[in-house]
């Protein structure tokens, strides 16, 4: 699972992609760039309790 580095959103997708690398963008904050969070779904689990 992926997450936003600014506001910590999942509502983040992947725009274009491929030679020149991946970018990002989230629809939240407007983010947009190469750097983004990756997180397991256990973790989003036990940080919920």
């Amino acid at each position: 699972m992926i997450r936003c580095p600014v506001c910590g959103s999942r509502d983040i997708y992947r725009p274009v992609g491929g030679v020149l690398g991946e970018m990002y963008r989230c629809k939240k904050c407007g983010y947009s760039g190469a750097l983004v969070i990756e997180t397991d779904d256990e973790q989003d689990e036990e940080n919920k309790e």
